[in-house]
């Protein structure tokens, strides 16, 4: 599975992304992502192109004088360029995107799969999900985390163990699988 390219990966499961003169590399990896998921890279991308469409109406409708100054005064043209970056590798992700079946009973952890962990006193949940959805806040974690790693094909029951970069050890024990 792929996960590496021009990102790196936050050790609970989000991509920081490094951005080389405006190119993105996605490589040829399908992605795989929830309904949720999907749909929310569809209004993403909506939005975009809707915002584009504004600027570059407005830019149209300005004589030109007022849209020297409006470009200067905005930076429009490298904003419309970020805009167009975005747009492409949205839709990019859109166009090899699978859909994660969520009605599927899940015997071992594999993406899509809520899982609850126990640490110690405390017990935890997070849905395994491709690195374009990873959102720790929202105890959606990557598959090519650490975390989501030592949990891909485990079973209830088990217990893994991982290693913070700061050398901190946790210890889980996989309560259930959903």
């Amino acid at each position: 599975m792929y996960c590496g390219g021009a990102r790196k990966i936050h050790w609970m499961g989000v991509y920081v992304m490094n951005y080389k003169n405006n190119s993105i590399s996605t490589s040829n990896k399908n992605f795989h992502l929830t309904k949720k998921g999907l749909d929310s890279l569809r209004d993403q991308l909506n939005q975009l192109m809707k915002e584009q469409i504004n600027i570059s109406r407005r830019l149209i409708n300005m004589d030109p004088k007022e849209k020297e100054e409006y470009i200067v005064s905005t930076d429009a043209v490298n904003y419309l360029e970020n805009i167009e970056v975005q747009v492409s590798k949205i839709s990019d992700i859109l166009m090899r995107a699978d859909v994660i079946p969520d009605n599927t009973k899940h015997s071992s952890v594999e993406l899509g799969s809520t899982v609850f962990l126990e640490s110690g006193l405390k017990t935890i949940n997070f849905t395994l999900v491709d690195s374009i959805e990873a959102d720790p806040s929202a105890s959606k974690i990557s598959e090519c985390s650490p975390l989501g790693k030592a949990l891909l094909g485990k079973k209830e029951h088990s217990t893994i163990k991982i290693q913070s970069p700061r050398g901190k050890e946790f210890l889980y024990t996989v309560l259930a699988i959903k």
